[in-house]
């Protein structure tokens, strides 16, 4: 997908959907190192802070996972990641719930 150095839509949001799409269609797999940060920086044409927010985006989703002088990996097919996103906010909501009950039940008790 070519992106739009003029478009409505900021370009590390185009970049990240164009990642998206590579992984979906099976560019880049599962386990799979992408291109450097460098490169695709050069592909895109655009500048590696561009690139990395973008990334950025895609790893707090679940779908790349940076290693520390490995490269960037990635973690998980976009629809999946999705899913896990909304599995892990439901987790987090009833377990916020628990500790609200828990708390009240303590407070119940020592008013005792």
């Amino acid at each position: 997908m070519p992106i739009d150095q003029h478009g409505a839509q900021p370009l590390s949001t185009q970049i990240r959907d164009d990642l998206a799409r590579r992984i979906r269609a099976g560019e880049f797999n599962v386990g799979e190192k992408i291109p450097s940060l460098r490169a695709l920086a050069t592909d895109y044409g655009v500048a590696e802070l561009t690139v990395h927010g973008a990334i950025r985006e895609l790893q707090h989703a679940g779908v790349l996972e940076s290693s520390t002088g490995r490269g960037t990996f990635v973690r998980a097919l976009p629809d999946e990641a999705a899913s896990n996103a909304d599995a892990m906010e439901a987790l987090r909501a009833e377990v916020a719930d628990l500790r609200e009950r828990v708390e009240a039940l303590e407070k119940e008790r020592r008013s005792r």
